[in-house]
């Protein structure tokens, strides 16, 4: 598996990834880094430290996660939630036309991907002070301009990228902001975030915003009553159960239901 990004080692762009085996062991690593106190950026980097076995041909660690780009770590987190069991989520709306209530599915394997373009992870951007180099922001540079309002963050994550210690002290005009940010977008890998689906009563076009971290709304709580299912009728410790392949523990759990005659 590929990221549309990558990290750089040695001097060469390594887009390897691989997630940990799915068992209760990772669910509740995610699960407890979603939960963990914090701003969003950092519990996306605990979650995603916790959860990957390979990044870029390597074990990871905080810092290369914190500093992946954001189109990555985004990616990351759509593929993580679909590797997790969570490929579809289902919404309700009441169409704004006609008022009918209908549902749709979200499937995160089927979200566009972009890959990252020409000169990964860097760009330049012509401004009034002429070519600046910059690089893409990554999970750091979001928690660094977390708590601004919108035009300082901005204009702050702007500077933090210029690659030239100089060019972060020029004054930037909001043309400069803007080729900027249209330099920076050429380059960087993307997910898409915006859906479209029509009312199945009236055919009105629906546009939807996706949240690439929904997976991080993963909770503990299914996962403390399936161990305590098996727990109680097995009497397997919850080391035991958690490192069970989430596959065999749905098929315990399963059986015990059958056993109860729960299921046909």
């Amino acid at each position: 598996m590929e990221l549309p990004g990558g990290v750089w080692r040695d001097g060469q762009r390594r887009r390897r990834y691989a997630f940990r085996p799915p068992t209760g062991e990772l669910e509740m690593a995610v699960a407890e880094g979603a939960a963990a106190a914090g701003s969003l950026p950092a519990r996306v980097t605990a979650v995603l430290t916790a959860a990957l076995a390979d990044l870029g041909g390597a074990p990871p660690d905080h810092a290369t996660v914190h500093g992946l780009c954001v189109g990555d770590r985004q990616f990351l987190m759509l593929r993580l939630a679909a590797w997790l069991g969570l490929e579809r989520v289902w919404q309700s709306v009441v169409c704004a036309s006609c008022g009918e209530p209908f549902d749709f599915c979200l499937e995160y394997r089927r979200v566009p991907v972009k890959a990252a373009g020409a000169g990964y992870p860097h760009a330049q951007a012509k401004t009034s002070h002429g070519r600046l180099a910059l690089r893409l922001p990554s999970g750091a540079d979001q928690e660094a301009v977390l708590g601004l309002d919108e035009a300082e963050a901005v204009e702050a994550l702007a500077r933090r990228c210029l690659m030239d210690d100089e060019a972060r002290r020029l004054p930037l005009s909001v043309a400069d902001l803007q080729a900027i940010e249209q330099a920076l977008e050429a380059v960087a890998p993307e997910v898409g975030t915006r859906a479209q689906t029509a009312c199945p009563q009236c055919g009105a076009v629906h546009t939807f915003t996706l949240d690439p971290y929904g997976c991080l709304g993963w909770g503990a709580e299914h996962l403390f009553a399936e161990v305590h299912r098996i727990a109680a009728t097995y009497h397997w410790s919850e080391g035991e159960i958690l490192a069970l392949p989430r596959a065999r523990r749905r098929r315990y759990l399963g059986l015990i239901d059958q056993a109860r005659g729960m299921v046909g």
